[in-house]
């Protein structure tokens, strides 16, 4: 079977745009390593938003702005787990006024996730202070649920539901230094 020229030449122009990509690779994704630690260094807790970051597959090869927009993705994630929480405790609850406070953070979280959703629209878009602003929505809700769980004497939140509010808010603070940088 013979080759023409254009066939060999296309082969050798597609070897060498290859080997020139593997041979770049390990800068590349060490560069972006990089800023993650940038980004993430810059926030009140470093090692919450490098975990989050690292968690995402593609974070190595991403954008300051992709990595804002994972940022989101891990939060959402956070809001997820702490609704589902808070429904099977408010299904579980015997009491009305407990039950009533967990709801009412069921419905928080879900808001909380749509102003998250807004927020990354508002990412992709560049618009970066209607993103930051979305944000402090989401947190303003979940600060509203754990008010509301502080004043009700009934409420003992278990560890991991404790954990997961704290790592809540932890990604929103560094979410929102990180859209500030943008």
């Amino acid at each position: 079977m013979a080759y023409s020229k254009t066939q060999s030449f296309s082969l050798v122009l597609v070897l060498l745009t290859l080997s020139q990509s593997f041979h770049q690779h390990p800068h590349l994704a060490k560069a972006d390593t990089k800023l993650i630690e940038n980004l993430c260094h810059a926030t009140e807790v470093p090692d919450t938003c490098i975990q989050c970051l690292q968690s995402d597959p593609y974070a190595e090869f991403a954008t300051d702005i992709e990595l804002a927009i994972i940022m989101m993705t891990c939060i959402r994630n956070h809001a997820d787990t702490l609704q589902v929480n808070m429904e099977d405790t408010a299904n579980n609850s015997k009491i009305k006024s407990t039950k009533s406070v967990y709801n009412g953070c069921v419905k928080a979280y879900m808001g909380a996730k749509k102003d998250l959703n807004t927020a990354t629209e508002h990412l992709q878009n560049y618009e970066f202070d209607k993103a930051e602003k979305y944000v402090d929505q989401a947190m303003i809700k979940h600060l509203v649920c754990c008010g509301d769980i502080q004043n009700n004497k009934n409420i003992t939140i278990s560890t991991e539901v404790a954990y997961e509010m704290k790592i809540y808010e932890e990604l929103c603070f560094s979410s929102e230094r990180i859209i500030e940088r943008l």
